[in-house]
């Protein structure tokens, strides 16, 4: 009679081993993948959890393992010429993600100019945020950020003080970004047309992991 320690691993959904089973985790030579399962202890068996929960288990894998670093070497410019007349700027600028990387991001920094008359606002959108109006995704900010004296501003993208996320400033996690996805800047004209060049940079701080998932 077979011992429940030596009784083989079902490998097949839905198959359940026998009361008692527990699997052997003294398989050095063995190079199998196992079920992430809990132990039901009414039953006495145990039962596999769902495919997502080895889903999630692998993104927070992949945030442990960083590979490299996310700044400004990755950031863009856009630059809104002299005479653009108000309205949003039809030219964007995309930061992508290349191909077999995935980049958690903590911070994204929008920096404008000091400016007068016309006035250039700036955003971003995120592509892995649908939005059935915009192909590129949804805007960080619900509203365009800039004024005439220029600044700084930063999305923050992990959990951080209530207040900031109040501000529509933040979104309590770190943003992964898979192969392919894509930050699109673009500007809004106001107030009156430009009279002199506008330059908007967008740069993306965090790191890149090693890629588990697609």
């Amino acid at each position: 009679m077979m011992n429940p320690m030596q009784y083989p691993a079902p490998g097949y959904a839905g198959v359940r081993p026998p009361a008692g089973w527990v699997p052997s985790i003294d398989e050095p030579d063995r190079t199998i993948l196992r079920l992430i399962a809990v132990y039901d202890s009414e039953s006495g068996h145990w039962v596999g959890l769902p495919l997502q929960a080895l889903t999630e288990a692998l993104v927070h894998a992949e945030q442990l393992h960083s590979v490299g670093k996310i700044d400004s070497r990755q950031g863009t410019t856009l630059t809104v010429p002299s005479g653009s007349a108000v309205g949003v700027y039809g030219t964007v600028k995309e930061i992508e993600v290349p191909a077999d990387e995935v980049w958690f991001l903590s911070q994204v920094e929008l920096v404008t100019p000091a400016q007068s008359g016309g006035i250039v606002l700036g955003n971003f959108r995120v592509s892995p945020w649908a939005d059935e109006d915009h192909a590129a995704g949804q805007s960080f900010w619900a509203t365009n950020q800039g004024a005439a004296g220029g600044g700084i501003y930063v999305a923050e993208c992990y959990g951080c003080a209530p207040a900031f996320v109040a501000l529509g400033d933040a979104i309590g996690a770190v943003l992964r970004l898979p192969p392919g996805a894509k930050l699109t800047l673009f500007g809004e004209v106001t107030t009156a047309a430009l009279t002199a060049d506008r330059t908007l940079t967008l740069n993306p701080y965090g790191w890149k992991g090693k890629r588990l998932l697609d």
